[in-house]
């Protein structure tokens, strides 16, 4: 990624602050941290919630199965304009709530996910709807899935634990600013 697009990134999610939570990019070393527990090679249907600019999203993708599927829910639309021009067949952008995956799901005839990541600042989402958000993501993750978190600080980490029968805690400080990663299995 040249110096241009993430000053243009930056730039994005500065003013998209409320939605996105950040004001950088995540940096090559979350997004490998975040990703190292999918096995993209058996993967057929993987989440990303909260994609903001695509750079975990085009990640996703260079390491994604050709027969695999990857859902994004978006709801800034200027972000969903940045990940459609993606143009990649297996990619289906939409522009709703992370709480509804389901009925996302159901449109698409999905029963359940192998993996669900997840960008989204659950810090400055109301408690009741990341309550929702992540039971909506376990209840929808096949048994031994993933969903893989980033976040600034530990103040979700409590709500994690009674969802997910197993939540783990990485830390990377090469990211601007450092930052947490969950993995949490169903």
């Amino acid at each position: 990624m040249n110096a241009r697009l993430k000053f243009s990134d930056s730039l994005n999610l500065i003013k998209s602050f409320k939605t996105s939570g950040t004001i950088t990019p995540s940096s090559r070393v979350l997004i490998k941290a975040l990703l190292a527990p999918i096995d993209f090679e058996s993967a057929r249907c993987i989440i990303e919630l909260g994609p903001g600019t695509g750079c975990v999203t085009r990640s996703i993708l260079e390491r994604m199965h050709p027969d695999c599927t990857l859902i994004c829910f978006e709801v800034n639309s200027d972000f969903i304009d940045q990940l459609e021009a993606l143009q990649d067949s297996r990619l289906r952008v939409v522009n709703a709530c992370a709480s509804s995956i389901r009925s996302v799901l159901d449109d698409y005839n999905v029963d359940e996910v192998d993996h669900i990541v997840s960008s989204l600042p659950l810090a400055l989402i109301d408690d009741e709807v990341v309550k929702n958000i992540l039971r909506s993501a376990s209840s929808n993750l096949r048994e031994g899935g993933r969903f893989l978190q980033y976040q600034y600080s530990l103040s979700n980490y409590a709500e994690l634990k009674p969802i997910f029968k197993n939540v783990k805690l990485d830390f990377t400080f090469r990211n601007m600013p450092p930052a947490f990663v969950y993995e949490c299995t169903k």
